[in-house]
């Protein structure tokens, strides 16, 4: 790819060297990148050079360019510092946004390029317009991952506030997540069954459905198995009808467990660990 210049560009070189690198390795090189910093920057280079042409060649010239540039550059430099701070809340986000523009239109609502200071007032406004344009269900998600961010530019508040504006109630979740698939993905019999540990005891808490999923990204983030299964979790993720049920927990305490599905539940995913174990056998 071409130098990264902006704040979008520099998120992308970021997101190939994390395709490129184990999570560990790219976890190390990001947080060498935040602030704050102990060593100049160009002792990076040392250090990560000799990984990157081992693990990550096709990454090693733009990295090296990268390092360069904000070592030549303060404004530079700290753009840099301000995208990998901001790394990990970009790219959940952006597995929830539907198209390219929005995925542009929320790093830039994060203000990252601009040249002059910006208030965590001033982002949180402009995030908040970001969030009233988008659909209900990728409003929660997106709204859930900012209130739980570090950043902390909304609050759960915000995001009610909005949709009690609109007139509108949140999603909830309203279908069962094909076991088959998610034990597939996530390929890992003690992680699937936290996983759905996870599962039935928010069910039953009455936790929102997009603060459940949360909780399942910090689950199998170190799998690197993210990508694969946030699509699965949104494709259930539906308007209740609120006239018959509160919530998502609701219909499925009237219409699942009060009906001996908890039974049925436990038997599904232990049908998709033998089947899946079985599908690895030969004859």
């Amino acid at each position: 790819m071409s130098h990264p210049h902006s704040a979008l560009q520099i998120y992308q070189f970021l997101y190939t060297l994390h395709q490129c690198c184990s999570e560990e390795t790219f976890e190390a090189i990001l947080v060498s990148l935040k602030t704050p910093r102990f060593s100049s920057i160009m002792t990076l280079m040392e250090r990560w050079a000799p990984v990157l042409t081992t693990h990550a060649p096709q990454a090693l010239n733009d990295f090296q360019q990268l390092i360069t540039s904000a070592a030549r550059n303060s404004d530079y430099d700290h753009l840099l510092m301000r995208v990998a701070d901001h790394y990990h809340v970009i790219y959940r986000v952006s597995c929830f946004l539907e198209n390219d523009l929005q995925f542009e239109l929320f790093v830039r609502c994060l203000c990252l390029d601009s040249a002059t200071p910006v208030s965590e007032e001033e982002v949180k406004q402009t995030l908040l317009q970001f969030l009233r344009e988008l659909p209900t269900d990728s409003r929660d998600y997106v709204g859930e991952i900012l209130s739980d961010d570090s950043h902390h530019y909304l609050t759960r508040e915000d995001i009610l506030q909005i949709n009690r504006n609109d007139g509108m109630s949140s999603p909830h979740y309203n279908g069962f997540l094909d076991l088959d698939r998610v034990y597939e993905i996530v390929n890992d019999a003690d992680m699937f069954d936290h996983l759905m540990a996870i599962i039935q005891t928010n069910t039953t808490k009455r936790v929102p459905w997009a603060q459940t999923i949360q909780e399942i990204y910090e689950l199998v983030l170190p799998k690197g198995v993210w990508e694969q299964l946030a699509p699965l979790l949104q494709q259930v993720y539906i308007n209740m009808d609120t006239e018959e049920y509160s919530s998502y927990e609701d219909y499925v305490q009237k219409n699942f467990l009060d009906d001996g599905g908890q039974e049925y539940l436990d038997e599904e995913i232990d049908r998709a660990q033998v089947e899946h174990m079985l599908s690895k056998l030969t004859m």
